[in-house]
């Protein structure tokens, strides 16, 4: 037996040793799924969390994110970067803005060292600007860059929708007809001539210059300058002028009621048109807020020559009650003119005539004058059919003019008899009457029965 204890203590040492060697790979081997796994955990939870992300519209539809992306959030506000955002307020060296993509309020201090490609100082930029900013840990503004999501839109016709906080170019716009955009009732500005005004002061006669951002959650106006106010062009004395057109910088305008038109303020080119006139043209300067007053009683009327041809000679020809010669062709204005012709033994002649040309020709055909006299008709029972000398003149009662002498009336009338009665008239302007008691076919005296 003693012989045999060295063995045994071989054996137990050499299976110690082999347990002692395999313990730090099975560590090694557990540590390295611990941290595969753990990778794989954390890029799931990534992926969960930025699928998740909901993005939301408050009631001015700027964008809001949910704590899901604070992630994303963080790079965006990462001092050093390049921060897309629109200026909210400019005092000395401060400027504030609202970070576009993170919906987030920053205040920045202007240095010695700031950066302001193409410009020198924060004076030369205006609240709604919408710029890229670049500023250090302790908020110090290093860099104002262009923006590269900003656009901007110039043109006339602006109209404002402010229940739907929408612009519109309109029906008037020159380029960017039916383009809208949303606004910010809160950051978006409007401005005239370096000062500060209200959406309600926009026109649709202003030029006006829209500038705003874009990107995947937002595409708003953020400034809008006036860079053309307006006034007022009023039109005098134009309504004796027949059919005018208006011509607005060889637009065609409407005054709708009205002698008052809202143009943008500059210098514009006026045409009146009229079928009577010569055309009028004028160049006019519309200054802010003033009226401007084109008087049109001086539009040169055109004319033309009136002939007239009378059957008759010896004739009186007026025009407007004023007597001319025929002797030579008449010179009228275009337009309708009332005329008038008379002559003794003649019936007075009265018409109209149209000058349109620079010849014209009216034909006059004199009747010779019949002294009349009137004759009133009336019968029992009324309606009867009244023939004078033979031709039907109408029904009772009636009044008739007739020549002078001795005349024929007959009456007739369905189921009565007819009857006759004759009239004379002595004088020019007499008036004489006859009157028909008519008696039925069958007399109401006799007794059917």
């Amino acid at each position: 037996m003693a012989k045999n204890e060295p063995k045994k203590i071989t054996i137990r040492r050499r299976f110690k040793r082999g347990r002692t060697s395999l313990f730090p790979l099975f560590f090694i081997f557990v540590c390295v799924i611990c941290v595969v796994a753990g990778i794989k955990s954390y890029n799931f939870g990534y992926a969960f969390a930025l699928d998740n992300f909901i993005e939301k519209d408050d009631s001015d539809g700027e964008s809001t994110y949910s704590p899901n992306e604070i992630i994303i959030q963080a790079k965006e506000k990462m001092i050093g970067a390049d921060i897309d955002g629109v200026i909210k307020n400019i005092e000395g060296d401060t400027v504030t803005f609202v970070n576009l993509k993170a919906n987030e309020t920053v205040i920045l201090k202007a240095t010695k060292d700031t950066n302001y490609p193409g410009t020198n100082s924060l004076d030369d930029y205006f609240i709604g600007d919408v710029v890229t900013f670049v500023y250090d840990k302790e908020n110090h503004l290093t860099d104002i860059k262009k923006c590269e999501n900003a656009w901007s839109f110039s043109d006339v016709g602006l109209v404002v929708n402010t229940s739907a906080k929408l612009v519109k170019f309109g029906d008037n716009a020159l380029t960017y007809k039916d383009k809208a955009f949303k606004y910010s009732a809160d950051i978006t500005t409007v401005r005239y001539k370096n000062d500060y005004s209200t959406l309600a002061s926009i026109d649709p006669s202003d030029y006006v210059t829209l500038k705003g951002y874009k990107s995947d959650t937002n595409n708003k106006v953020y400034s809008i300058t006036i860079d053309k106010s307006h006034g007022d062009l009023q039109f005098l004395n134009y309504t004796n002028i027949d059919s005018p057109q208006f011509i607005l910088n060889g637009q065609t305008i409407s005054l709708a009621n009205t002698d008052t038109f809202k143009v943008t303020e500059g210098k514009h080119t006026i045409q009146v048109i009229s079928p009577i006139c010569e055309e009028f043209t004028k160049d006019v300067l519309i200054m802010p807020g003033e009226v401007c007053k084109v008087d049109l009683s001086n539009m040169q009327i055109k004319t033309g020559l009136l002939t007239v041809s009378p059957n008759v000679a010896g004739i009186k020809f007026f025009v407007e009650g004023k007597e001319y010669p025929l002797s030579e062709p008449i010179l009228l204005n275009y337009g309708k003119h009332n005329v008038q012709a008379t002559k003794d033994g003649y019936e007075p002649f009265n018409g109209t005539v149209t000058i349109n040309a620079d010849t014209n020709t009216l034909d006059i055909d004199m009747e010779r004058h019949i002294p009349k006299g009137k004759i009133s008709v009336d019968s029992d029972p009324a309606g009867a059919s009244i023939y004078v000398d033979g031709s039907f003149i109408g029904t009772t009662p009636l009044t008739y003019n007739a020549t002078l002498g001795n005349h024929t009336i007959l009456a007739k009338k369905n189921e009565y008899i007819e009857a006759s009665k004759s009239v004379y008239i002595g004088s020019e302007g007499e008036q004489t009457s006859a009157y028909f008691d008519l008696m039925p076919v069958v007399s109401r005296f006799v007794d059917n029965d």
